[in-house]
């Protein structure tokens, strides 16, 4: 495996932990937290790819844009979900 691949999977999937425990110790059931971590998961690298295409693009290094991912994550799933009663035990 790729390095570089490997360190993008593995680095993504702590805050996606983190962020389905918070969720689960904050009264969500158990299915609502696991699928909330594994789509902040898949949205992670989603978005890390996004970036390493659009530093070719804007013609920077992508070490600069990756800076930006976890402002873009915590920002779209604040946007999604505020005031949300979905998954309340």
């Amino acid at each position: 495996m790729n390095q570089m691949l490997l360190i993008i999977l593995l680095s993504t999937l702590l805050p996606a932990i983190g962020a389905a425990y918070i969720l689960r110790t904050n009264g969500k059931t158990i299915n609502f937290a696991i699928i909330g971590g594994t789509v902040i998961y898949v949205a992670s690298i989603v978005m890390i790819f996004g970036l390493l295409y659009g530093a070719k693009r804007f013609n920077m290094q992508a070490n600069d844009l990756i800076l930006l991912l976890p402002f873009g994550v915590a920002g779209l799933f604040y946007w999604l979900l505020k005031g949300s009663k979905m998954g309340n035990e």
